[in-house]
């Protein structure tokens, strides 16, 4: 009995074993697939939240490229708007500030009637100035670019700029020695210049600090900068005034946006200077946190002809003689044909007046002596430059001058004709005239 007890417990403490070891492998293969599956859950995971990094990424870039597509159409269809209506608004304003500085010129300096002609061309220069922003802002405006010396523009200007922020507020201004010459619009770099100083001491209601610094900085490919590679000079503009939110940070450039009182700004102060920026083929960048200031850096491209130093010594001024010259004008708008009758006409000048293209033609061919043809860009049929080119085959030797509001008129196919914008006023026209008579 015992031995087959004992037979019978080694069977089945053998079978025990048995079970303990399937069940142990079983164990070891469940633990197997255990781990497998908690590391394979893991690596999933982790390649979800890297995908989910990706795209949240991706919609970051995609939104910021939406945005930047908005902003880009909003300042095509601005500069479509703009260049559509400048041509007509400039007409408009060249017949009233002009015939309102006739008229001004012609009241007695005791006349009640004088302060209103004066208000109305306060009032019509505003106009002038609202369409050159939005030019600026669409980067149609005429820009005058040569090498410009920054710095001594800049302490050209100080004194202005110290009137204008007033006297709450410390005005600094650094040039680096080294400082390079800028290839700009020297009048456009000081109207960017003002505003951004009456952008800033507007945000010092209760006085700061306005620092002016200029330097030098180079890019290059590697540079994290939507510039071209190169050269620039930089103006930044710093306050220590209430800073803006990234809210208010991300709208700064947007046309009409501003955070002043109803009727202290037109919001284009910042667009103006952005778009003449561009244009210069510089750009603009703008760093503010509230209550820590702002500062606007003006990125402009470096000149590599000699400077010539301040806008105001661009220019020289003739004279203005009363000539017995004969004119022949050419336009078809009948009120600035008008105007600028009279305006030769005062000066002395005999004027022949043509409504068309085919009537200038006629006063060419009848021999008539002419001195001078004046002809506006956007003629019916044909444009004034094409007149003027035509009156060169027939006349060689005649003077001309060719006057437009369209913005978009005239480019490089316009070399060697001389050029007036409108609006003009009597005495920037008549100066026009004498200098081409005289030269």
């Amino acid at each position: 009995m015992a031995v087959r007890f004992f037979a019978e417990g080694t069977t089945a403490d053998s079978a025990l074993g048995a079970m303990i070891v399937v069940f142990a492998t079983a164990l070891s293969l469940a633990a197997a697939h255990l781990n497998q599956f908690f590391t394979e859950s893991i690596r999933l995971r982790f390649e979800l939240n890297e995908a989910n990094i990706r795209l949240q990424a991706e919609m970051s870039e995609h939104q910021a490229t939406e945005a930047a597509l908005r902003q880009a159409q909003k300042l095509e269809a601005v500069g479509q708007l703009t260049g559509g209506i400048a041509h007509d608004f400039n007409n408009l304003l060249t017949v009233v500030i002009g015939n309102l500085a006739l008229a001004s010129g012609r009241a007695s300096e005791n006349s009640n009637i004088l302060p209103l002609l004066q208000s109305a061309s306060r009032a019509a220069e505003r106009g002038v100035a609202l369409i050159q922003r939005l030019l600026a802002f669409a980067r149609k405006q005429r820009l005058d670019a040569r090498s410009v010396d920054l710095g001594a523009l800049v302490g050209g200007i100080e004194e202005l700029l110290q009137r204008t922020v007033g006297p709450a507020i410390n005005l600094e201004i650094s040039t680096d020695a080294d400082l390079a010459p800028a290839h700009v619009d020297a009048n456009q770099v000081e109207l960017a210049i003002l505003n951004l100083a009456i952008n800033a001491r507007d945000a010092m209601p209760v006085g700061g600090t306005l620092r002016i610094s200029l330097c030098n900085q180079r890019t290059d490919r590697s540079s994290p900068t939507e510039l071209t590679p190169g050269n620039y000079v930089i103006i930044a503009i710093s306050d220590t005034g209430t800073g803006m939110d990234e809210a208010t940070l991300a709208q700064v450039f947007d046309p009409f946006f501003t955070t002043k009182e109803v009727g202290s700004g037109s919001g284009l102060g910042l667009p103006m200077v952005q778009g003449f920026a561009g244009q210069s083929g510089g750009t603009v960048r703008i760093r503010s946190k509230p209550g820590l200031g702002t500062t606007v850096e003006l990125w402009l491209p470096q000149a590599v002809k000699s400077p010539l130093g301040t806008s105001g010594d661009r220019t020289s001024r003739l004279p203005v003689p009363q000539g017995t010259a004969t004119v022949l004008l050419c336009d078809d708008d009948h009120d600035v044909r008008r105007f600028v009758g009279e305006l030769l006409k005062s000066s002395g000048y005999l004027v022949r007046e043509a409504s068309s293209a085919g009537a200038a033609f006629r006063i060419l061919e009848d021999r008539a002596e002419v001195d001078l043809l004046i002809v506006d860009y956007a003629m019916p049929g044909i444009n004034g430059l094409e007149i003027i080119r035509q009156a060169w085959h027939r006349h060689p030797s005649l003077k001309t001058l060719l006057i437009t509001g369209d913005t978009d008129a005239v480019s490089d196919g316009g070399a060697g004709v001389p050029l007036l914008r409108k609006p003009f006023g009597p005495a920037e026209f008549s100066q026009t005239v004498a200098e081409i008579l005289a030269a």
